[in-house]
């Protein structure tokens, strides 16, 4: 390995580099957890569009993706320019991406088919803009796994307070403001806000970072699309996290209709028990950073992973007018488990870009970060397609004060029954996971020569 890159990458990173990136979660944290609790209320109770409508709308800007994230990842790189490779398209990311979630909460000025399937593919080319680059940078920045476990706690935390407004801040604004047209306008400015303010101090807060030049790209696409899905490391996170984010996008989606049909309680109570579950997250971030440098990832995502299915199936015994003290210790259990599977998560494709690179010499960490966006983003729509089609096939009534018996069982289902199945599954596929982590902390084990 280079003298000068082996020195660089043995650093420690600067507390403002490693704030700096992880604050890039908060923006995508609030999109992702907001959209994922009211879109598809709202696409179905204010805009008036039938449930299974809404979720082919949301599942066409993911099939979109297909033809922009694996693009992106080659794009970036294969950039050269003075702030980088990565920064260059956050910057332009924090400019579409808030323009975008305003035009979607806004009031359509076109049919609402149209209106909410042009914003929802400005928002699909804004996230992609940001994220693909944004997930490479960590293995640029260090090649020690623990100092990356350190910076993907960071954006674990900044995803716990992206949770906090998405699950919690935000159905109790809409709530507070009477659920109507003009409370989700509000929410679509107010999010555009927070995503702004968070893609541009992660611009401005990486800065001083300085990613060594290293070899990229030097395969064709095609040889590094087909070594990357040979990575026995990389198939396998990838096949978790579709069972997780399938999972996650179903009982996510439903927790506005479980709430409100099931327990009988309203947005306000939503936004406190998604308080409970992040500020719970947050708490516990620590702890699951200490496991993993005694236990491993493997061992820390089977437990959590575990605990998530545990809590999610304890959903079938809840009844109508459960106790809210119940209801928010129940989210405060899904905060711990969220966390440390969340942090096991990215922490492992870190490690797997860094091996990759160890072993071949080529930077691939754009197309490994735009293959893992799009699985993600993929799962995502499938699952708001699930539950949309759930609910229109069990009866629900988006016009109704109380829904039918067939329409409630469906809410269970997707709340509690799919979800848990998703995430046991899942367990068997971590038991495969076979990364050795000792080997990935000293930069200069195993490292390619330039």
């Amino acid at each position: 390995m280079d003298s000068h890159l082996g020195s660089a990458l043995r650093k420690k990173l600067g507390a403002v580099i490693v704030f700096g990136w992880g604050l890039g979660s908060l923006g995508l944290a609030v999109i992702h957890n907001t959209l994922n609790v009211l879109l598809l209320p709202y696409l179905t109770v204010v805009v008036g569009l039938n449930p299974a409508l809404a979720g082919s709308l949301v599942l066409a800007t993911k099939v979109y993706d297909l033809a922009t994230d694996l693009p992106m990842g080659w794009i970036t790189d294969r950039t050269r320019s003075p702030w980088g490779a990565r920064r260059p398209y956050l910057v332009a990311a924090g400019v579409l991406t808030p323009l975008a979630l305003f035009m979607l909460f806004a009031p359509p000025s076109l049919p609402p088919e149209v209106w909410v399937l042009t914003a929802l593919i400005l928002y699909a080319t804004g996230y992609t803009l940001f994220n693909v680059p944004y997930l490479s940078m960590p293995a640029e920045l260090s090649m020690d796994t623990h100092i990356r476990t350190r910076m993907v706690a960071w954006r674990s935390l900044f995803i716990a307070a992206g949770t906090l407004f998405g699950v919690a801040i935000a159905p109790y604004l809409v709530g507070a403001l009477g659920g109507g047209s003009d409370a989700y306008a509000t929410l679509g400015l107010t999010m555009a806000i927070v995503v702004a303010l968070a893609f541009f101090g992660c611009v401005w807060l990486t800065a001083p970072a300085r990613v060594p030049e290293t070899v990229r790209g030097g395969s064709p696409t095609i040889a590094q699309l087909k070594a990357l899905f040979r990575n026995a490391h990389f198939r396998t996170l990838l096949l978790i996290k579709i069972s997780h984010l399938l999972a996650l996008a179903i009982g996510a989606g439903s927790l506005f209709f479980f709430f409100r049909f099931a327990l009988g309680y309203d947005l306000k109570t939503l936004g406190v028990y998604g308080a409970a579950t992040t500020f719970a997250w947050a708490l516990s971030m620590p702890v699951w950073t200490r496991l993993v440098r005694s236990r491993g990832k493997r061992w820390g995502y089977f437990w959590a992973t575990l605990g998530y299915s545990v809590l999610t199936l304890s959903w079938l015994f809840a009844d109508y007018g459960e106790p809210l003290g119940l209801v928010l210790l129940r989210g405060a259990l899904f905060g711990i488990a969220s966390g440390g599977m969340l942090l096991m998560g990215n922490a492992m494709l870190q490690d797997i870009m860094d091996a990759d690179y160890r072993e071949s010499g080529e930077r691939k960490n754009g197309l490994f970060a735009g293959s893992y966006s799009l699985v993600e983003k993929l799962s995502a729509g499938i699952g708001v397609q699930v539950l949309g089609l759930v609910l229109a096939l069990t009866g629900f009534d988006r016009a109704a004060a109380e829904q039918p018996e067939s329409a409630v069982t469906g809410i269970y289902v997707t709340a509690a029954l799919i979800p848990a199945v998703l995430m046991v599954l899942s367990l068997f596929v971590i038991r495969r996971y076979s990364l050795a982590e000792a080997r990935l902390v000293d930069p200069e084990v195993e490292a390619p020569s330039n």
